[in-house]
């Protein structure tokens, strides 16, 4: 079966394989699966997964690695490879380009088309369907390095089935056939301000400066001129020639020009409404900044036409936005050190009486105002959380560094009070008849100002006079006397006037919103009943003179205007009777109305005659901003006075609350006094329960989730028995209530855990919050709590009790926002095996960063954790995180390392004599070597076990190889030499190589501690038994035993001279042993193709669920149970698969280290019937010898006979040599 990967299965398919040789000198760049089959190449227009069947997709993917790029994994690089760790490195493939790999990134080099980028993600090795398994290194990367990468979208898709329930095809919003899309076309450039403008268009900035930074500089010589030399000076300069601002001030000091008229450029065609009543100083700072501003745009339109033109091109600004935007810029200039300042100064006895009398009404509640609050408590909430922003908002006029700034600050402030918190911004769309919500609200103008009184009053912000008089001044592009720009000024400004002027009742109310609030949180219950019930206190002469405090107009200095107390009753006719914000809103007074009745009630005495006002209001306000004529406007502080405004009836107070929202219920929650909290629920014309059930503060905290957060068991007993006397639906709907967190009750019972048993029943356990975090998952992360274990046993228990489907806990309900698990963040060992015993657990879950319970244990080192977690098969030990790394590599110390390796250590099978001797372990070095870990653990006792640990290196496993090669060369013994180095791409080493020479030596280990010749070898017990060896040593020694083992063999053994026997034997060994590894080749082959398929399709299952997430249509339900089977279908890093492919491949080594011992007689049979064919020709040759007559050359043939022995003496005995040898 070919794989699913497209590039894979191409490659495999094609020639390439025979030309990658050998294969430990090739690595494939394998894009993900994902990416092959769920987007095409852009510029062509072809999917990828055709492209990939390319010669020239696939010789673009193979790199050559020479011999010699790599270091050995062994360590015997002629250079120290940590001179290339973080360096960029070329490598060529297979088909002549070039790619550069630096850190985790590819980049296509030369030779390719597009120079495309890829991420490394992760390394493996593949196995090709063959019988001949040779292991094939791959990197998947995020991309191929050939075309442009554009995901599929649109393309059979599947809509909301119809009323037949046939799901109903999509219509493709993406041909196949047709050709890429010219998306080329420039964007034009953001500008935001004139700084961007400078930034973005360096010659316009260059052009601009000298002519700006002259304007400046002469701005600040006029208003911080220095004084001229005395007529007594040795030297007086002549006088600089004025400038356009120099001009400016001269003709605004001399009166000679007046404002108003209009500019001589056109470029500032607004007139200044009532600019006489401008002080002198104030006209000076306007006429100069007007000026400046004029000569700003005066410079701009003298830059090089030619940038110009390009800045028209390429930007959507026009000739009045980018006045208004070097108008904004001229103002933040001068805005700091000059401007800002001296108005300040000139405003700062009005802001003072403002601001002090601002801070007399700091207590005051939103209900007491004059705005008509609908809705009950619900509606209040929301007019609280509504009016919060707000004033975040109008915070901000502190750091606003222009009038402009300020401007836009207002009115977002006042866009902010007429919008709701919560609105529906996406219905369903199959219900296109239902009704919109909108979310802007509809306001009267009254309203409005009484919104933004309480912004004002809450926001403290200082400068407010100062403030309204730069905002309506010194902004001269836009127009501020009409449209929404007048309309904010005018609110602001009828705002300020009532706080200047008409505010005694507020103050009032907030002294005794104060009062009441500071009995409540201090348990005053004297004064608290004094407060609210004046008819049961000691002293009634007290109340009514407090209820009847003279309202003084106040001044900064010492509150009395004029040295004149005015009389309350003057005071509370002259609010209730004459409006002072009737001058900004004129059309609510109408002199000749004939429909408006008469009043009969005398005025008072006129005030004095105003000045009259610059501002105009906009008369559609009247049916526009407000669904109400002005003869039917609600109740606000201009239509109905002090019935309504400053409100200190009991019924009122007791529903006040302060800044945060808090009730007078809440603050005494907060403030720990249950005598306040028992005495205000007595009152229950008050507070009754349903209003004290739905008491919360703008977080949206209830009383009993306050009272839980503290702790106090006084208090929430008394919550508690006001719970009693709803119904359990109420309480339960109650205690699911959440905080703006979206945190309830539950989630805070870590501070009263001896609660759980009681309302556990009542809890929601499967609410999340914000973060994702439930009830019972707050309960396992309170670490520092004294009763942790028992608390969370309890959590547990009641948790699992109240799914009420008689199943065992499902964790998967209380998995947070992060992903992270119950088993994640306990920190219980037996809490943690109770989870894994009693529960329906993935043991194995990921969170965001893909760390595991184990990893998480390991991390942090919780050594226990980690002893219970490896104690559970389901758990995956070598399972690894977005970088690679396993839990033992993530441990918090070498004591948690090695805790860990003991754990895999006992985790495997004992031999007979209860040793256990494992490679735990395998890590890089930082010169570029590995190390492996070996561990053997003998029982000393019936409990405990002596282990003693070595770090080995490829080198020293190949020098023992060697070494007992050389002391018995007749035994079998595993090939380890030969193999790959997992440094071939140094910035990102391969693991996989890595885990896979581990698992190799681990089995020659196994293998020969099961050895009939070499379980008993003293070099071996050495090789894991002692730390430090010496390999001279080990040689020397060797090479000793085996001159010994050629002795013994001389004396001992007797050579066997009739070979036919043992050469029938040893051939049909082998021809058994060679079936036995045909037949282990095929199996090998078959479980490889089954591990394929494991891994295929739950890549397959991944992209369908990827791919179903847009169809709304299917239930949530049903999208979970997907999601869970295809966590099941996930394979772990070591599977009983893979398990059994490795074990197969150690057995298919053991088979060829067999057949290579089987071909030893054989050679030697060989090599003995070759010594007796030569035996026998010279026995032969001396035999035929003759004497040569008359005694000639009798020497010479003597010689010759005596040669002829001597060979035969040696070659007899080489064949002796050889027969003891194969005996």
């Amino acid at each position: 079966m070919q794989p699913l990967n497209p590039f894979l299965s191409a490659f495999f398919k094609g020639t390439f394989p025979a030309q990658c040789t050998p294969v430990h000198h090739h690595i494939l760049l394998v894009p993900t699966t994902e990416v092959l089959l769920t987007s095409r190449d852009r510029e062509s227009g072809a999917l990828f997964s055709d492209l990939a069947q390319t010669e020239d997709f696939l010789g673009s993917h193979v790199l050559r690695i020479p011999n010699g790029n790599g270091a050995t994994p062994g360590g015997k690089e002629t250079t120290s490879m940590r001179e290339h760790r973080g360096k960029a490195k070329q490598y060529t493939t297979i088909n002549g380009r070039t790619v550069i790999i630096k850190d985790a990134f590819v980049y296509a080099n030369k030779g390719f088309k597009t120079l495309n980028q890829a991420q490394l993600l992760h390394d493996a090795l593949w196995y090709p369907d063959s019988l001949e398994p040779r292991s094939w290194l791959i990197y998947y990367i995020s991309k191929p390095l050939i075309g442009t990468v554009e995901e599929l979208k649109g393309e059979s898709a599947i809509s909301k089935p119809d009323s037949n329930g046939v799901p109903r095809a999509v219509p493709s919003t993406m041909d196949p056939h047709s050709g890429p899309v010219n998306a080329s076309v420039p964007r034009k450039r953001d500008i935001k301000s004139f700084n961007d403008l400078l930034g973005n268009f360096p010659m316009i900035a260059r052009q601009m400066q000298p002519g700006l930074e002259r304007l400046f500089k002469e701005f600040n010589h006029v208003f911080d001129k220095p004084l001229p030399p005395p007529p007594s000076a040795n030297h007086i300069p002549d006088p600089d020639p004025d400038g356009p601002i120099s001009t400016a001030v001269k003709n605004v000091r001399s009166g000679s020009v007046g404002f108003g008229s209009q500019q001589e450029n056109g470029h500032l065609e607004r007139v200044l409404t009532g600019s006489s009543y401008l002080d002198d100083e104030e006209q000076i700072m306007r006429g100069a900044l007007e000026t400046a501003v004029t000569a700003a745009i005066d410079i701009f339109q003298m830059v090089d036409k030619q940038q110009l033109s390009l800045l028209g091109a390429t930007t959507d600004l026009t000739g009045p936005i980018v006045e208004r935007l070097i108008e904004r810029y001229v103002a933040e200039q001068l805005h700091g050190e000059i401007l800002y300042p001296k108005i300040c100064a000139l405003k700062r006895p009005e802001d003072l009486e403002l601001e002090s009398k601002i801070k007399q009404m700091e207590f005051i509640d939103i209900s007491q105002v004059g705005i008509p609050i609908q809705g009950g408590s619900a509606g209040k909430h929301e007019l609280t959380l509504r009016l919060g922003r707000a004033v975040e908002e109008f915070r901000k006029f502190g750091v606003a560094g222009s009038p402009q700034q300020m401007m836009d600050i207002l009115l977002l402030t006042l866009r902010t009070v007429t919008q709701f918190s919560d609105v529906p911004n996406n219905g369903p769309p199959e219900n296109p008849n239902s009704e919109k919500v909108s979310p802007i609200l509809t306001i009267n103008a009254d309203t409005l100002v009484s919104l933004l009184l309480v912004v004002v009053i809450r926001s403290q912000v200082k400068n407010l006079q100062a403030r309204l008089l730069y905002m309506r001044h010194f902004i001269f592009i836009d127009d501020v006397e009409n449209g929404e720009m007048g309309y904010a000024l005018s609110t602001l400004e009828a705002v300020l006037l009532y706080l200047q002027r008409d505010s005694g009742s507020l103050r009032k109310a907030s002294r005794r919103n104060k009062k009441l609030w500071q009995s409540a949180s201090n348990g005053d219950l004297h004064e608290l009943q004094k407060i609210m019930e004046p008819a049961r206190c000691e002293s009634p002469g007290d109340y009514e003179a407090d209820q009847q405090d003279a309202l003084e107009p106040w001044n900064f200095t010492n509150g009395i205007r004029n040295g004149v107390a005015q009389s309350p009753t003057f005071q509370s006719r002259r609010l209730s009777q004459v409006s002072p914000l009737a001058h900004v809103f004129p059309f609510q007074i109408q002199e000749n109305n004939e429909n408006t009745p008469p009043s009969n009630e005398a005025l008072p005495p006129a005030p004095p005659p105003r000045r009259p006002k610059t501002v105009t209001m906009d008369m559609r306000s009247m049916s526009s901003s407000s669904e109400m004529s002005f003869r039917s406007r609600a109740t606000t502080i201009d239509s109905m006075g002090s019935g309504i405004e400053g409100d200190t009836s009991i019924e009122r107070l007791s529903q006040t609350e302060d800044l945060l929202g808090e009730s007078v219920l809440m603050m005494a929650v907060n403030n720990r006094r249950p005598e306040s909290l028992r005495y205000l629920l007595t009152l229950e014309e008050y507070y009754s329960v349903q209003a004290v059930l739905a008491d919360a503060n703008n977080e949206g905290t209830t009383l009993f989730s306050a009272a839980v957060q503290l702790g106090n068991k006084e208090i929430i007993d008394i919550l508690l028995e006001t719970m009693d006397r709803v119904d359990e639906s109420t309480r339960i709907s109650y205690l699911a209530r959440q905080d703006i967190r979206g945190r309830s009750a539950g989630h805070y019972l870590f501070n009263t855990h001896w609660l759980i048993p009681h309302i556990g029943r009542l809890i929601p356990w499967r609410q999340k919050d914000k973060n994702g975090q439930t009830p019972l998952f707050a309960l396992c992360r309170s670490y520092d709590h004294n009763h942790y274990s028992e608390m969370v046993e309890s959590g547990l228990i009641t948790a699992t009790a109240a799914q009420g489907d008689g199943l065992p806990l499902h964790v998967d309900d209380h998995v947070d926002s992060k992903g992270n698990t119950l088993l994640h963040i306990v920190n219980g060992p037996h809490i943690a095996l109770r989870i894994l015993l009693r529960s329906d657990a993935n043991v194995n879950a990921t969170n965001e960063k893909k760390f595991t319970p184990l990893m998480v244990a390991s991390k942090y080192g919780r050594l226990e954790m980690v002893r219970v977690l490896f104690g559970d098969p389901r758990v995956d030990i070598y399972a690894r995180e977005l970088r690679g790394l396993a839990a033992v590599e993530l441990a918090k110390d070498d004591e948690v390392r090695n805790r860990i390796d003991d754990l895999v250590l006992f985790s495997g099978q004992p031999g007979e004599d209860g040793r256990i001797t494992t490679v735990v372990r395998s890590f890089f070095v930082e010169d570029a070597t590995i190390r492996l870990v070996l561990k053997s653990g003998a029982p000393s006792h019936d409990t405990s076990f002596t282990v003693t640990t070595c770090r080995r290196s490829l080198a020293d496993f190949e020098h023992l190889a060697k070494l007992l090669a050389i002391e018995n060369p007749a035994s079998w013994l595993p090939i380890i030499n030969g193999m790959r180095s997992p440094f071939q791409i140094p910035s990102k080493p391969s693991r996989a190589v890595l885990r896979d020479i581990q698992v190799r030596l681990d089995g020659f280990l196994k293998i020969l501690l099961s050895h009939s010749t070499f379980s008993t070898h003293e070099m071996l017990w050495e090789f894991f038994l002692v730390p430090d060896i010496q390999a001279d040593m080990m040689e020397k020694r060797s090479k000793l035993k085996a001159e010994a083992r050629v002795d013994r063999l001389k004396e001992e053994y007797e050579p066997i001279e009739d070979v036919k026997d043992v050469e029938q034997f040893v051939d049909h060994a082998r021809d058994m042993v060679r079936s036995v590894n045909y037949a282990t080749k095929s199996v090998i082959r078959r479980t490889n193709a089954l591990r394929t398929v494991m891994n295929d399709l739950a890549d397959a299952g991944q992209i369908a669920s990827k791919n179903l997430q847009p169809l709304t249509f299917i239930p949530a339900t049903h999208t979970q149970a997907l999601e869970a089977y295809l966590d099941t279908l996930t394979p772990p890093t070591i599977h009983p698969i893979g398990a059994l492919h490795s074990t197969l491949s150690s057995l298919h080594s053991t088979l060829i280290a067999i057949l290579l011992s089987l071909s030893r007689p054989t050679s030697l049979i060989s090599s003995i019937t070759a010594s007796s064919r030569s035996l026998q020709r010279n026995y032969a040759s001396l035999s035929r010898s003759t004497r040569w007559p008359l005694g000639l050359l009798d020497d010479t043939r003597q010689r010759l006979d005596r040669e002829k022995q001597d060979v035969i003496r040696r070659e007899e005995g080489e064949r002796d040599e050889l027969g003891r040898e194969l005996r």
